[in-house]
């Protein structure tokens, strides 16, 4: 980016030496609007387009509108929605109006799963496609930063050729970063490129603004900087907001055409060398109020409802197979839509505005996130309640909706008649699995490591008798700590200072210590900023207490204060690799944390802002030995390593992409040893030279448009550490965050199905994953995400198809699976680049 002393120089100077007539040089403009019956749209708008197209010959406008909208205006404007459909069948199809986001519910892209973003697109263009069938999308453009940096793959995959990585004219959430000139090839991670418009080089921010870059109306001080960076055909945008009622949008520099986005793009390409751009996730900027209990709270539940809806698909398409039971579309078609619209980009950034319900965002979220978990939790239980009657005690059925075996906890319901001391498990050869019980109320949870087949589920019988416990070990030390001693963890919690962790030494690393010699691991953090001072949980004596300490796990709560404010940790640990975290902070009090207070003094247009600095916000901290020379984070469809030198910014014109989605992972120099974070939200993680990790946790304050923060009740996290040897592929990280985000799923059944153990499909690499089963018609679609460096994979099937092709997002075939046919599996080989994504279509599909 150009800084400011520079652009004007070089505009200066060009302007003096700029021939005769070249002022006359034609620049372009994309005009269009954005928005929906949900983010804003009056009816009036629908006919006031039509009418400013009539009456403007020369304009043309790029459409950004939720694609629900064209079902409430076609109730509500019957006669606005027959004339735009009239004038779309018309003159608007051959030139004058184009589709070029048709996302259900325009999210953001990053922050959610790369399943949910191509539900978004598939929902979202047969919605449009059904208001305007000859609707066509070549282009994608959006006016909020929509961006991720696996969108090449997924619009390739719907059809789209085109591009454009710029939002001018809405940036409060963020921008992308500033590259190229023309055109550029823009690259996703597994290789895929589509021609892209970018946010030019020297395409810099508007001063005085929070909110725009420099393309936003053509100025001639833009037009020129263009011209001068060798920009032949420099092309602007803004997309205004729906209900806006002034017609086509004034471009300051003259001449200028409007232009549809793949009309200018087919105009230039022949004529420009696009640059080629590996657009990594950290080219995503985004700015939001991360740490915000609102904000949390509904990442939180759209995190819940993704992993939740996804389980439930997969498990109905399991029933399909083996009992034939018809496949729910229009149930399943209504959760995806409501989880698609609590992914709505406004839900994350004004997430206090009001709806025309009456609710907040934040609560419209609350609504639509419990209708989708309620449906998804209707067909699990439906195919529990479809296995035969029998005796209430007899077995417990567990489902297993990923690709591979999996050895895991599971935890059920007890019925009250059972006796839980004597309870014992038994697997399927009649041998003994270890298990634990506990209590919570009057209620007992039976704990057990249960081991499943890939897509399948097994049966687990329930015997009297049980074995001698071998608890955990975890006992108080002479100096007050607590030590917990099991076959992978050796930790040290000290109750003086917080009941945070002191010693962490990993057995299976060659006794590794995790922790910075003198620091704590855990330990709360953050700056009230009314006192002028940080406070740490473990500037306080903390409550330690071993609540559960059996075969499987210990169990352990901490009861601490930060600045006045209750709160408790529990730590689990048990012998796995991974421990186990829970973080509930009551508020007792209501503090300001943040850098500082923006009192009466908040201006949308001052770049430096509270919000932006997480270093100030309370945080959790891990300060691990030797770790954070290098640091990798996941993203939809993608795992990027870190180029930042820190994470901390404080101001709108330095935005550093510092988003976790699932996890991050901290390594070593050499990649010898590492330690992943998972968190069950989307937010943002800390890395400097002083703090090897740590998660934000909360910030209450002002923020966008001087909204107050606050909190509204107890704030509640999960979080885990995972220590490993090697790199995060050779640790298998993203396989490890599959199985905390998608658990095994146990029941207690009436009596054991007629097969007791079954599996759709096997494969051995963890780096490969199913995205997502579902089914149409009596055909059978598996999406495969590979994350590994391996590109041919071989997967055994438990099924027969008549035939077994690829299929593209729209559902097209673009080739055939050859296959052989062994004993009852059919076994097939499949290409997929790292960080690609393939579908297979199953014809006719029945299980074996």
């Amino acid at each position: 980016m150009i800084g400011k002393v520079r652009l004007v120089s070089v505009i200066f100077l060009f302007l003096l030496v700029m021939p005769l007539g070249y002022a006359q040089r034609t620049a372009w403009f994309a005009d269009g609007y954005h928005g929906g019956i949900y983010g804003h749209f009056p009816l009036w708008n629908t006919r006031f387009m039509i009418d400013q197209l009539k009456k403007h010959s020369e304009w043309k406008i790029n459409l950004e509108i939720e694609p629900e909208t064209w079902d409430s205006v076609k109730i509500h404007d019957p006669e606005g929605y027959q004339l735009f459909c009239d004038y779309f069948a018309g003159e608007g199809k051959n030139g004058r109006i184009e589709f070029v986001n048709p996302n259900y519910a325009q999210p953001y892209c990053y922050n959610i799963s790369g399943e949910s973003i191509i539900r978004q697109f598939t929902y979202g263009m047969a919605k449009v496609k059904e208001h305007f069938p000859d609707a066509v999308f070549t282009t994608y453009s959006c006016e909020e930063p929509c961006f991720t940096s696996s969108l090449p793959a997924i619009l390739k995959g719907f059809g789209f050729k085109y591009g454009v990585l710029r939002n001018p004219n809405t940036c409060w959430g963020g921008y992308t970063s500033a590259f190229g000139k023309e055109l550029v090839n823009w690259t996703g991670p597994d290789g895929t490129t589509i021609l892209s418009v970018p946010r030019y080089a020297c395409e810099g921010l508007v001063e005085n603004s929070t909110w725009q870059t420099a393309s936003w109306t053509n100025s001639n001080d833009f037009i020129a900087a263009c011209f001068a960076d060798g920009i032949e055909y420099p092309v602007g945008m803004c997309f205004q907001d729906a209900g806006w009622k002034g017609g086509p949008w004034g471009s300051q520099y003259q001449p200028t055409v409007y232009t549809l986005w793949t009309d200018y793009i087919e105009r230039v390409k022949n004529k420009v060398d696009p640059d080629n751009w590996l657009f990594t996730l950290e080219d995503v900027k985004p700015g939001l109020v991360w740490g915000a209990p609102v904000l949390q709270k509904l990442a939180q539940e759209i995190r819940t409802s993704e992993n939740l809806l996804v389980t439930a698909e997969k498990m109905a398409s399991l029933d399909f197979l083996m009992t034939g039971q018809p496949w729910q579309e229009e149930e399943f078609a209504e959760a995806w839509r409501t989880l698609m619209l609590s992914q709505h980009h406004d839900c994350w950034i004004v997430p206090y505005n009001r709806l025309k319900s009456g609710k907040t965002w934040a609560e419209q979220v609350s609504v639509w996130t419990g209708l989708t978990d309620r449906m998804a939790e209707k067909q699990i239980d439906r195919i529990f309640d479809r296995l035969p009657v029998g005796d209430r005690k007899s077995c417990i059925v567990v489902f297993n909706t990923l690709g591979t075996s999996r050895n895991e906890r599971v935890a059920v319901k007890l019925h009250p008649d059972t006796d839980p001391l004597q309870l014992r498990i038994l697997n399927l050869a009649g041998e003994e699995v270890g298990s634990q019980i506990t209590k919570e109320g009057d209620a007992f949870w039976l704990h057990f490591d249960a081991t499943v087949p890939g897509a399948g589920f097994t049966t687990y019988y329930i015997g009297n008798q049980k074995k001698k416990e071998k608890p955990i070990k975890a006992s108080f030390l002479k100096d007050g700590t607590l030590k917990i001693d099991n076959d992978y963890h050796t930790l040290i919690i000290d109750p003086r200072r917080g009941g945070a962790i002191s010693s962490w030494v990993v057995k299976k690393m060659g006794k590794l210590q995790m922790v910075e010699d003198g620091e704590l691991l855990n330990d709360l953090r953050g700056y009230l900023y009314h006192e002028g001072k940080f406070y740490d949980g473990s500037d306080n004596e903390a409550k330690v207490t071993v609540v559960e300490n059996g075969d499987l796990f210990v169990r352990i709560k901490v009861e601490n204060q930060f600045a006045g404010n209750t709160y408790h940790q529990y730590i689990t640990v048990s012998n796995t690799p991974r421990i186990d975290f829970e973080l509930e902070i009551k508020w007792d009090q209501a503090p300001g944390i943040g850098a500082y207070d923006h009192e009466n003094n908040y201006r949308n247009e001052d770049y430096a802002k509270a919000f932006y600095n997480d270093a100030y916000k309370l945080h959790l901290r891990f300060p691990f030995k030797n770790m954070g020379s290098r640091l990798f984070k996941n993203a939809p469809f993608d795992v990027c390593e870190s180029r930042l030198d820190n994470t901390v910014y404080s101001s709108w014109d330095s935005i550093k992409h510092n988003v976790i989605l699932n996890w991050v992972d901290v390594t070593d120099a050499s990649k010898k040893n590492g330690v992943a974070l998972f968190c069950d939200h989307t937010t943002s993680y800390l890395h400097t030279d002083d703090l090897a990790l740590g998660l934000t946790v909360q910030y209450i304050g002002k923020a966008l448009w001087g909204r107050n923060y606050i909190t509204h009740g107890p704030t509640r996290i999960k979080y885990a550490l995972l220590p490993h040897a090697g790199d995060w592929i050779g640790a298998d990280i993203q396989a490890e965050s599959n199985y905390w985000n998608e658990p095994l799923v146990a029941r207690m059944v009436d009596a054991p199905p007629a097969e007791q153990q079954r599996s759709l499909l096997e494969f051995q690499d963890k780096g490969l994953e199913v995205s997502s089963i579902i089914v149409k018609g009596q055909d059978v679609y598996v999406r495969f995400f590979n994350i590994s460096g391996r590109k041919n994979h071989q997967i055994s099937w438990n099924c027969s198809a008549e035939r077994i092709e690829l299929v593209n997002l729209n559902g097209n075939i673009t080739g055939s699976l050859t296959h052989d046919k062994k004993n009852t599996k059919i076994q097939t080989d499949i290409f997929i680049p790292q960080f690609g994504f393939q579908t297979v279509k199953l014809t006719k599909a029945k299980m074996n």
